[in-house]
């Protein structure tokens, strides 16, 4: 970042380098600079992938505010960073300001120019993501051998990375015009654009731990560093961390207030939740709020949130069914229960399911066996396990139903007994 006469510049390391744009918007929403104070431009491709490069020029001073913003608005970021538009970094700065500073309301500007604009960008990238997507796998699908060539327009191939690793598990390289990369099985690598050339040259290419942060795939240390649940629900809406994201609407991050006692950890959001965004709102969600009701508990004093946050199914027809999570999208997905557990800090969670129970106890779990008892989970955590509300709904004979619903209550009952104990 480098004072100039009336304004200050920003470097950017890359066309997506979202993680020092979000620092430096960050510092100076926070300083209240105003947009026409600052100009932004980004470093070139032979600079940032040259062997000259000792440091990183693009350091921004860190400030101790937390800035929150409307998770839609987040949504629009992420995207709209990626289009092919050098005014993009200043309009989106200048979007963040006036939602900050001039109460600008998304919901109620529909005719905002700026959101208009961003709001373009986004369906462009969109547009472009799709495409790309659907060539990308049809390509190696047709037995696609060595690197793809792909004429790109917006800068999208750096958020992509995570799908064409999810979706060819073997050695791939893809190359646009600004920019390139590779996966050789193990490790992801970025170089410089262009057309394809007949060897790849690593001397002229950077590791993914080495490039600097893109804007899809937010890292451990992000998630450790959130500190509210909104900030944390942000940067897990665009979570690439396992295949679960491409088919699904979104990500169905958990609710409930920060001081909850009692987490209620499910197993994957279902059809109705993927096309809402909001956790236990189908069937299942009716049967748990009933069940709290009857149990003493209200819905809006526990968090809710499941083990896996995207929704994993297959179609039938029109309609599309629930499919078990598989083991590498719980372990994708644990990071961000476990930076939910570090900021709620319940003194009791109930594992709903087998899924919510294999994540939080890393081992096989039979439900018959260890459920409707309260053990310690960790040093001022104790953890309950039950059946998931989804299970009563299955069950064909209504005797049979209705005797599981009130086992389910008891077990309920029982978190909140715990709970009496305990405070």
């Amino acid at each position: 970042m480098e004072r100039e006469e009336g304004g200050t510049h920003i470097v950017l390391a890359h066309e997506v380098d979202f993680a020092t744009w979000r620092q430096a918007v960050r510092y100076h929403v926070a300083r209240g600079t105003k947009p026409e104070e600052l100009s932004w431009s980004v470093l070139k491709s032979a600079d940032v992938f040259g062997q000259n490069v000792s440091q990183p020029v693009w350091t921004i001073p860190e400030t101790s505010g937390v800035l929150t913003l409307p998770r839609s608005l987040v949504e629009r970021l992420v995207l709209a960073i990626q289009v092919n538009d050098p005014d993009r970094f200043s309009r989106l700065y200048r979007l963040v300001y006036r939602v900050v500073h001039d109460g600008l309301d998304l919901q109620q500007s529909n005719a905002d120019p700026d959101r208009l604009q961003v709001d373009q960008w986004v369906a462009r990238v969109k547009q472009e993501t799709a495409a790309f997507r659907q060539a990308f796998a049809a390509y190696y699908r047709n037995d696609g051998r060595g690197a793809w060539y792909c004429e790109t327009h917006n800068y999208i191939l750096e958020a992509n990375a995570a799908f064409c690793r999810a979706r060819v598990a073997e050695k791939w390289m893809v190359y646009a015009p600004y920019r390139s990369m590779k996966w050789d099985g193990h490790a992801l690598f970025f170089g410089e654009g262009g057309q394809t050339p007949s060897v790849w040259q690593p001397d002229a290419t950077w590791p993914w731990d080495g490039y600097p942060n893109t804007v899809l795939i937010p890292t451990e240390g992000e998630r450790q560093q959130a500190t509210t649940l909104d900030q944390l629900g942000a940067e897990a809406m665009d979570c690439r961390s396992c295949a679960l994201w491409k088919p699904a609407q979104r990500t169905v991050f958990g609710e409930g207030p920060v001081t909850a006692q009692i987490m209620l950890v499910g197993e994957q959001p279902g059809d109705q939740e993927d096309k809402a965004g909001h956790p236990f709102v189908g069937p299942a969600g009716q049967v748990l709020d009933s069940a709290l009701k009857d149990a003493g508990l209200i819905r809006s004093d526990v968090y809710v949130t499941n083990a896996v946050k995207h929704f994993r199914f297959t179609w039938r027809g029109s309609h599309r069914l629930h499919q078990k999570p598989e083991q590498d999208n719980i372990a994708a997905c644990r990071a961000w229960l476990d930076a939910e557990r570090r900021l709620v800090k319940p003194a009791l969670i109930v594992m709903m399911g087998v899924t919510a129970a294999q994540s939080l106890l890393g081992r096989p779990v039979t439900i018959s066996r260890e459920r409707s008892r309260a053990f310690d989970l960790a040093p001022n955590v104790q953890g309950l396990v039950t059946v998931h509300p989804s299970y009563l709904l299955r069950l064909p004979n209504p005797s049979d139903k209705q005797r599981e619903y009130a086992r389910f209550v008891e077990d309920l009952k029982l978190a909140q007994q715990c709970m009496t104990v305990k405070l």
